[in-house]
């Protein structure tokens, strides 16, 4: 595994320039770079490839890696989904570990559990081969709408069901139940019983 990250390079080449045929994981992270041509290089055996915390915001530019499994991407500026699921076709064939978090093009933490459902559906839908999505396992069964509906009723069916739970050996409050208070007031006022006659 090569390791070039937190180095700040704009380039690749400032570290590397022969070409690296033997690596086969790669972290880039925490750099400033926006290009991935450089990535060339590290053909054909490249299988993993970490570029977390970069600047890059295409793949237009990075070379086809045959045997790329894993392309950990967060934080970067991806920022055009359907040219993005085109050129990871055409540049990653053999790709089953993506994560995008943090890239505008990814709903996580932006915006609402809806919008996150259809990027995994459309994401899962045409690339078929993952096995593993922005940290969470796929199941192929993800790109079927009805799967979504399914789960979020299972998920209210076992809300509904931990609320009756808790409910279970409480009782609710029922006047029926109170105990009566006693009666502190007297119909008869007995104030002057210790007052004499001689003393009115």
């Amino acid at each position: 595994m090569l390791i070039l990250a937190g180095m700040k390079l704009k380039d690749l080449s400032e570290q590397a320039q022969d070409p690296q045929p033997n690596v086969k994981h790669l972290d880039v992270s925490s750099n400033l770079l926006k290009s991935g041509k450089e990535f060339i290089m590290f053909i054909p055996n490249l299988e993993t490839l970490i570029i977390d915390n970069n600047y890059f915001f295409r793949l237009d530019d990075f070379p086809i890696l045959p045997n790329l499994i894993t392309l950990s991407a967060n934080k970067n500026n991806f920022n055009n989904f359907d040219m993005f699921i085109q050129q990871c076709k055409e540049k990653f064939p053999k790709l089953t570990h993506l994560s995008l978090i943090k890239n505008p093009i990814c709903p996580m933490f932006t915006q609402g559990e809806e919008e996150y459902i259809q990027y995994r559906i459309k994401l899962i839908k045409e690339l078929p081969q993952l096995k593993n999505l922005d940290g969470t396992p796929v199941n192929p069964q993800e790109a079927d709408p009805n799967y979504w509906k399914q789960k979020q009723q299972i998920q209210q069916q076992e809300i509904n069901n931990n609320i009756n739970e808790q409910k279970k050996g409480t009782i609710d409050y029922n006047t029926k139940y109170q105990k009566p208070g006693s009666k502190t007031v007297k119909t008869k006022s007995e104030g002057n019983r210790f007052v004499k006659n001689t003393h009115l």
